[in-house]
């Protein structure tokens, strides 16, 4: 496939109007927009709830294996200013508790059982 200098350039614009529209969206979305989610760990109380804890190899000194874990995922805008803060509160719709299921966990967690 041949194409003329025309085409390329024509092509080539494209493109870059493609990545520009991409990086101008991510900037709107995430900085003036501030649609994208924040997880904070909060305690758990395994006789209660299904709780989250890290999943330690043997050689790693640093993991706590014992600390049992829930998730709390909020979209930013609703998170206010103080991330130490962040709970669910009057069962917001915005707000959601995520307990441990094979559904949820990720690398490095397992299901305290």
């Amino acid at each position: 496939m041949n194409l003329n200098n025309k085409q390329t350039k024509f092509l080539t614009r494209i493109f870059y109007l493609l990545g520009l529209f991409v990086v101008v969206f991510s900037f709107y979305k995430i900085f003036i927009k501030n649609d994208y989610e924040v997880v904070k760990q909060i305690s758990c109380d395994p006789k209660n709830e299904s709780c989250f804890v890290s999943d330690c190899e043997s050689n790693d000194s640093s993991c706590d294996s014992t600390t049992t874990y829930m998730k709390i995922k909020v979209i930013s805008k609703y998170a206010g200013s103080d991330y130490n803060s962040l709970s669910c509160e009057n069962n917001s719709p915005n707000c959601k508790i995520i307990t441990c299921n094979d559904d949820v966990v990720e690398a490095g967690e397992k299901c305290f059982k």
